[in-house]
């Protein structure tokens, strides 16, 4: 067996230089976050259980050595590779080189030089933490979505991951810190569906948001050990995202650990992409066999201006008077419009060419708002004969409306989106369309109903719908007969999103 653990990395945009003073890099350019100590001896004790008679190791992206010092301290042989020289501690050797040369070259593509690919058994790593605005990927996208995939173009760390990959030999051991929009974001499907049909996955933890944040870095990470082969799938131990860095440290080392099967981590609907979930309960995970938000009424995007400044304004004035919704955001039940859309849109859209009118025989008809941005999701009352921005609609305007306004600002539907679906990012109609909905009891359907036309005439009062809400929560979890735990969960993740999403 072969272990493989790639740490912090850098932009391989730049070609390979050596920084004077790494002291005053850029790391918003660079990529480059140490890892914290405890977490790289979490990760080569877990890699080195997996795989004992591992002999030596490469670390692609070293770094300044964060993450190979209990291998070295085991004895292991350890390889270095970086494009920048930061002096990295624990290296029996080190070369200023690419990764990502390396194996592209290993294909004989012409973007890459000619690079003879090495032999390890180890390789361990933190990829570097950029996006595709980097000028390595947006120099060279085409070439780079022919030969690692589609995926990879969105930003370093997933590039890294593919390469990884392929990189590694059969029954090789993969240990990852990185960064975890991949488990659910919709564009990372492919890179999901590129390690599950080449990896066994044997951990993955989600980490605190604040785990970087000594390094002025406020990133979402996990932790993700696999190891390469197409079958052999066995227990995978998970951990759900903490609040602090001390619970994590803590969880780490006492091994605080689900044991749970690949189906119970990952999205396997028709439906849905393959998305990788942890901590999710058989109770909300079975939610996502029944009816979805696009079974009850359709969910769209609206209207992309491409220049809100040249075709919105704050207030309605001649030319302007059409009542736009962008995102509600916190605003739930009422919220009044976020801008007045000119007039002649239509002839704006036939004429402008980023200014883009999407369902054009549905945005006047209404329904409900929900909110895109930020961590709060919920939703609004869309009057009809207004317009929408590319947040979320729903087209429905007979009594279920008000039954399935309560639902969306529920603390279920909040975790659904938040904790399930789409954990960072913007939320997309693509995203909303699939949020289950569960079908509830004649009684609780009632009252719900009721809830949500009481809770959006105390917001359009300008009253606080505190009370409300909570009793829409109260009968969704008593409907559903959720359990103790359940109920404990929704509660601590609508009082904490940004923390444990």
């Amino acid at each position: 067996m072969i272990l493989i653990v790639i740490k912090a990395g850098v932009d391989m945009g730049r070609r390979p230089k050596i920084i004077a003073s790494f002291e005053e890099e850029d790391r918003r350019e660079s990529g480059y976050y140490a890892t914290p100590k405890f977490v790289a001896d979490f990760l080569a004790r877990r890699m080195l259980d997996l795989c004992p008679e591992a002999k030596t190791v490469l670390d692609p992206c070293v770094g300044r050595g964060e993450l190979i010092g209990t291998f070295g301290e085991a004895g292991l042989h350890v390889t270095g590779y970086d494009i920048i020289d930061r002096s990295p501690v624990g290296c029996a050797k080190f070369e200023v080189a690419d990764f990502l040369e390396i194996v592209g070259a290993s294909e004989g593509l012409s973007l890459f030089h000619d690079v003879k690919r090495p032999s390890f058994d180890l390789v361990v790593a933190n990829p570097p933490y950029n996006c595709h605005e980097t000028d390595y990927i947006r120099k060279n996208k085409v070439k780079l979505v022919e030969r690692f995939g589609k995926a990879t173009a969105l930003n370093m760390y997933s590039l890294f991951v593919r390469a990884i990959i392929e990189y590694a030999t059969d029954s090789a051991v993969i240990g990852l810190v990185t960064h975890d929009s991949f488990l659910t974001a919709v564009g990372h499907q492919e890179l999901r569906r590129y390690i599950l049909q080449n990896c066994v996955i044997h951990d993955l933890h989600l980490c605190p948001t604040s785990l970087f944040k000594d390094q002025n870095a406020d990133v979402r990470t996990c932790l993700l050990v696999l190891e390469k082969k197409k079958d052999g799938q066995g227990v995978i131990r998970t951990s759900n995202r903490v609040a602090t860095v001390s619970e994590f440290r803590n969880a780490l080392f006492k091994k605080d650990f689900h044991d749970q099967f690949l189906d119970d981590v990952t999205l396997r609907h028709e439906r849905d992409n393959a998305e990788f979930i942890v901590g999710v309960s058989d109770e909300i995970a079975k939610l996502f066999s029944g009816r979805r938000l696009s079974d009850i009424a359709p969910c769209i995007t609206g209207i992309s201006t491409g220049s809100d400044a040249t075709y919105i304004r704050r207030k309605s004035e001649d030319g302007y008077r059409i009542p736009f919704y962008k995102n509600p955001a916190s605003r739930r039940f009422f919220a009044q419009p976020d801008g007045f859309l000119c007039d002649n849109y239509e002839e704006v859209g036939r004429t402008v060419s980023n200014f883009m009118i999407r369902n054009k025989n549905l945005l006047t008809l209404g329904g409900l708002s929900c909110s895109s941005m930020g961590v709060k999701f919920g939703a609004a009352i869309r009057p009809p004969n207004t317009l929408c921005g590319v947040n979320p609609n729903v087209i429905i305007n007979d009594d279920r409306m008000w039954s399935l306004l309560s639902y969306l600002n529920s603390k279920l539907c909040l975790y659904l989106v938040r904790g399930v679906l789409i954990r960072s990012n913007m939320i997309t109609a693509g995203y909303a369309a699939r949020i289950p909905v569960p079908v509830f009891s004649n009684q609780a359907e009632n009252t719900l109903l009721c809830l949500g036309r009481r809770g959006f005439e105390l917001a359009q009062a300008g009253a606080d719908v505190s009370g409300i809400k909570a009793e829409i929560d109260q009968t969704i979890e008593h409907d559903l007969s959720l359990s103790y735990n359940v109920r404990e969960l929704l509660t601590a993740f609508d009082q904490d999103p940004t923390r444990l999403s």
